[in-house]
């Protein structure tokens, strides 16, 4: 085949792939039914031909396709669509083609349900008439029961003879008639009975209740008979007595009149006893009649649920049907026969179940499908008003061309021929409409196009001539790549002037062609080479794709990443390879190369979920250190932040570029707490002389007056003061700060405390906090001191004593205790001595709870307190040397 001839069009419908043939069948019209049936019939394809026959609406079409496909879902669609035309579900169908229908079906089931449920009275009375044929007694009294038309309900019954069936119309009919006509054919008691109490039509209950009652009327009128006529009997043997005692003539005349009155008793009694032997034949007739019918009854009963039980299994296989729409009618049929079948019995609950199962499982699909038809229809509404869009924005364009020009009015005469099921009637209308409003506005504008398109064919014809000419030139040359470049190019400009007057194009196409063919047989050795150059590739890629794929699976991720981009690199540079093996050889590389990649990326995104990880980790480690840089806790600070940079040692790398900052910011919390903590002395005494200083300003602060402010009560002082006096208290106990600083510190504290208690003195005075009470109490300690101190001395005078040497002032203490030792005549001074120590140590108690005193006077009394204790301690030193030195003269003499 010529490389042109393919482009060649064949009509679609006899288009090699079903799916094509298929989608074709749904955009022919409904009005083509020659197409439709040619499809219909001819398809070797199922699915198509079933397509077709749910677009046919031909119903001697129809019948042959029902009877003759040789696919049973193609025969059954055929005869759904015949049933469905017989009751014209169609928009368009008329009565004969719906009575042509009726002709057509030739199955039992369809024609009941179209003599059931035709809309048009002639087609269910042809449909009744050919149900008739069949003389099915239980389809006639279906038929009878549940037709539409009276007409069709009444001739059902006419046509009946079964007397069960009847009844069963009588009983289950909704309709007044037939059911109120059928019930004059029973006389049988029982029977009235049952219609009186079970029938569903209240006038067919009626009128077996009247019948009822007149037979009710009848029997009494023959019982009242009976009974004149034996009241008669016996009147008449009472005057056969009194006639006894008359004469003889009387008697024989009144016997005479009594044997004809005994003898018309004796007909009376006789045709009474007659009666009532015929009523207890017509009892016992009736009773084997109700027999009968319980027995027929009770087969009916059997024979109903052997049929509601393969009713249940055909619901429950049509409601799992594939074909929706032939499981509608298949469950359609089982519904309505499972309605009349079950009336007037009880279903056993099994069945029932079962039935109800198969019932909501097909209900539910049915739903499903309905929302999908509604929505079908909203899609189809959408894709119209997209297509009158499309079209109006079209007709509107200056630059329309010829070809988007026919496209649109193709598709707006597809669309206006077989316009789908739409939401509204309201909607139909409106699309159309439209859809007619944009066919007649661009229609002209296409022809105007058309004229102008015919006008171009008939210059392309010259164009056509040069480029044929120009390809036969082409044999001159020898060089096959300008061959094969003059050929192309030519052939790009033919494909742009292809459009010329059929006649024409015929013989151009011949001439260019043969010229073509002649050119590129030239080229066969380059095309040769070509070739060969294309397998050396198609091998040199092949080679590459081998080496990636073999490092798909390395995990040294830099140095292999670098080798497949350098595999990269090199095939780029190699050229094109063998036609067909582009696509394939090319997947095969990148899918190599893919899969090492998507590997390395696989791998970085774990590794950067560990760096996250560890990131978090070194953050919280760095707001702890952090947190400890500036505590005052040294040692466990300390140790606590060694314990941190252990942790941190343990911890995994993190991101790269946040490696750095991360350190940085750690280190920096430790360096800062370790600088402070190598400073800890100086910030402690900072910290003291802080505190000192604060404690002074605040007196300080309480002692400079603030102008205009009301002056503050003696309490509030007193306790503020006393507050910061044991705060200074406290901070002297703590010691660490340098002597010249303590020093000047404690002048301001001095100086502070003199001037508030001057500016307050009258708040000061008598309290633990008067400057005069405490002088007074501290100059009666040292006057103790000094007095316990001359107590101590012995006689000896102070300046005596201090001009002793030394060693004088041991022999003479060596003395005395060898004096003690010895004599036990001397005052025993160890006692003595404790005594004191104990009253110093009192007395420094005392001393350290006075309150403050000014600084001059509490200098002088201070110097005066430390010499009397120095004196008392110094004579209980001398004490207890000289006991010490006894003792070892003791320990001598022995």
């Amino acid at each position: 085949m010529a490389l042109l001839d393919r482009f060649r069009a064949q009509p679609r419908q006899k288009h090699p792939d079903p799916a094509v043939r298929l989608a074709f069948v749904q955009e022919i019209p409904l009005t083509d039914h020659e197409l439709l049936t040619e499809m219909a019939r001819e398809d070797p394809d199922a699915r198509v031909r079933r397509a077709a026959v749910a677009k046919l609406l031909d119903p001697r079409a129809l019948a042959v396709i029902a009877t003759s496909d040789g696919d049973e879902s193609v025969r059954a669609e055929a005869a759904a669509m015949l049933r469905d035309v017989a009751l014209e579900a169609f928009e368009g169908i008329g009565e004969s083609e719906s009575l042509a229908a009726v002709d057509a079906i030739g199955d039992l089931r369809t024609l009941a349900i179209v003599a059931k449920s035709a809309p048009r009275e002639s087609t269910a009375h042809r449909a009744l008439t050919r149900t008739i044929e069949y003389r099915d007694q239980h389809v006639l009294g279906s038929i009878a029961r549940h037709a539409e038309h009276e007409s069709v309900r009444r001739t059902s019954l006419e046509a009946l003879d079964d007397h069960l069936e009847v009844l069963g119309v009588v009983l289950n009919s909704e309709f007044r008639e037939p059911a109120s006509s059928a019930v004059e054919r029973f006389t049988d008691r029982a029977e009235l009975e049952q219609i009186a109490s079970r029938a569903k039509n209240k006038s067919a209950a009626k009128r077996a209740r009247g019948i009822l009652r007149e037979a009710d009327e009848r029997a009494a009128q023959a019982a009242a008979a009976a009974a004149a006529a034996t009241a008669e009997a016996e009147a008449a043997e009472r005057a056969a007595r009194l006639a006894a005692q008359s004469s003889a003539a009387e008697h024989e005349q009144r016997a005479r009149e009594a044997a004809e009155r005994l003898a018309a008793a004796e007909r009376a009694r006789a045709e009474a006893e007659a009666a009532a032997a015929r009523r207890e034949a017509e009892e016992a007739e009736a009773r084997a009649r109700r027999d009968a019918a319980d027995d027929a009854a009770r087969k009916d009963a059997e024979r109903r649920q052997a049929r509601l039980a393969e009713l249940a299994d055909e619901a429950a296989r049509a409601a799992s049907v594939d074909d929706l729409a032939s499981a509608r009618r298949q469950f359609g049929v089982v519904r309505r026969e499972w309605t009349d079948i079950s009336s007037g019995i009880t279903v056993d609950p099994d069945l029932a179940s079962r039935y109800a199962d198969a019932n909501a499982k097909f209900t539910a699909r049915e739903s499903t499908v309905q929302d999908q038809d509604q929505r079908a229809r909203r899609d189809a509404l959408a894709r119209l008003q997209q297509l009158a869009s499309r079209v109006e924005a079209l007709g509107a364009r200056e630059d329309l061309t010829l070809k988007a020009g026919d496209r649109a009015l193709r598709d707006l005469r597809s669309a206006l021929g077989a316009i789908p099921p739409l939401p509204s009637r309201k909607d139909y209308e409106e699309i159309v409409k439209r859809l007619k409003a944009a066919q007649s506005a661009l229609t002209p504008k296409v022809q105007e196009l058309r004229n102008v398109a015919d006008w171009q064919r008939w210059a392309n014809v010259g164009i056509q001539e040069q480029l044929c000419e120009k390809m036969e030139a082409l044999k001159g040359l020898d060089d096959p790549d300008e061959i094969v470049r003059h050929v192309r190019d030519l052939q790009q400009q033919w494909r742009q002037a292809a459009d010329v007057p059929r006649a024409q194009g015929e013989i151009l196409w011949k001439r260019f062609k043969a010229a073509h063919d002649e050119a590129w047989s030239k080229c066969e050795a380059h095309f040769a080479a070509q070739a060969e150059a294309r397998a050396e590739n198609l091998a040199r890629k092949l080679a590459l794709c081998e080496r990636a794929e073999a490092l798909s699976g390395s995990t040294s991720w830099i140095q292999t990443a670098d080798e497949i981009k350098k595999l990269q690199a090199d095939w780029k540079t190699i050229g094109a390879v063998t036609r067909g093996q582009e696509k394939a050889i090319w997947e095969r590389f990148r899918a190599a190369c893919d899969r090492f990649f998507t590997r390395r990326h696989a791998d970085l995104a774990e590794r950067k979920k560990i760096w996250a990880e560890n990131l978090a980790k070194k953050e919280a480690l760095c707001v702890k250190a952090e947190a400890l840089s500036q505590s005052a806790d040294w040692e466990p600070a300390a140790a606590e932040i060694k314990k941190l940079q252990n942790e941190w040692k343990a911890i995994g790398p993190v991101k790269k570029s946040r490696s750095e900052a991360i350190w940085q910011r750690f280190r920096t919390a430790c360096d800062a707490f370790f600088t402070r903590y190598a400073q800890r002395h100086d910030i402690a005494r900072e910290e003291r002389v802080a505190a000192r200083e604060a404690i002074v300003a605040d007196l300080e602060a309480l002692a400079t007056p603030i102008p205009d402010a009301p002056a503050p009560g003696a309490e509030p002082i007193i306790a503020r003061v006393r507050e910061l006096r044991s705060k200074w208290q406290h901070e002297l106990a703590l010691r660490g700060v340098d002597r010249e600083r303590a020093a000047a510190l404690d002048a301001r504290f001095a100086a502070a405390f003199s001037a508030v208690i001057a500016r307050h003195p009258d708040a000061f005075s008598g309290t633990d906090l008067d400057p005069d009470a405490n002088r007074k109490r501290m100059e009666s300690l040292v006057k103790r001191m000094e007095d316990l101190a001359k107590s101590v001395a012995g006689p000896a005078s102070d300046a005596a004593e201090a001009s002793l040497s030394p060693t004088t002032r041991l022999a003479a203490m060596l003395k005395e205790a060898l004096a003690a030792n010895t004599i036990g005549g001397k005052v025993d001074d160890d006692h003595r001595l404790r005594a004191a120590a104990d009253e110093v140590r009192q007395a420094q108690a005392s001393w350290s709870r006075i309150g403050p005193v000014p600084e001059e006077a509490r200098r002088a009394l201070a110097d005066r307190f430390q010499r009397a204790i120095r004196r008392i301690s110094d004579r209980a030193g001398q004490a207890g040397r000289a006991g010490w030195a006894a003792g070892q003269a003791g320990r001598a003499g022995r």
